[in-house]
């Protein structure tokens, strides 16, 4: 856990290159793809590896692949501090304290913002007429996976990477 939010943490300001592109490309028609490259650099970064992981390990069902690169859509923007108190707040079980999207604060403001980034991402994706079933991936890749490989299959792409 360490290891990864600290791989995170030093990944922020790593810019998307074309290869990112090209594979949302390949996955998302042009709306899709516009919301896709409008998330913060770093989630671009982290959706199409996130969506790599998942092809180099055989798993080239189309709406994961598509739900990979749209999980983190939700988030807005999301300074390096702002994840940093998400994260730690997450962590000592403090997040609803902080988090509040009314707030004058902007940092608390971005707290609400990744608390609910899943269930605002599939509302995005709702108003965009998506399938049923990318709304729901994209809804529940934090919640308990239950019997849903394909969910269990997004969970361990997104801690992967």
């Amino acid at each position: 856990m360490i290891r990864q939010r600290t791989r995170q943490f030093f990944g922020h300001d790593v810019a998307p290159g074309p290869a990112d592109e090209k594979l949302a490309g390949h996955y998302l028609e042009a709306p899709l793809l516009e919301l896709f490259l409008g998330q913060e650099s770093r989630d671009v970064v982290h959706a199409a590896n996130t969506a790599r992981w998942l092809l180099d390990r055989g798993h080239d069902d189309r709406e994961l692949i598509r739900a990979a690169l749209l999980h983190d859509i939700g988030k807005g923007e999301q300074r390096r501090r702002d994840r940093v108190a998400h994260v730690i707040a997450a962590a000592t079980g403090i997040g609803g304290v902080v988090a509040d999207p009314q707030s004058t604060i902007e940092m608390r403001r971005a707290v609400a913002r990744s608390r609910l980034h899943a269930a605002t991402g599939a509302e995005i994706l709702q108003d965009y007429g998506v399938a049923p079933r990318l709304v729901e991936l994209v809804k529940n890749h934090h919640g308990d996976p239950g019997r849903d490989a394909m969910l269990k299959l997004l969970q361990e792409a997104d801690s992967a990477t």
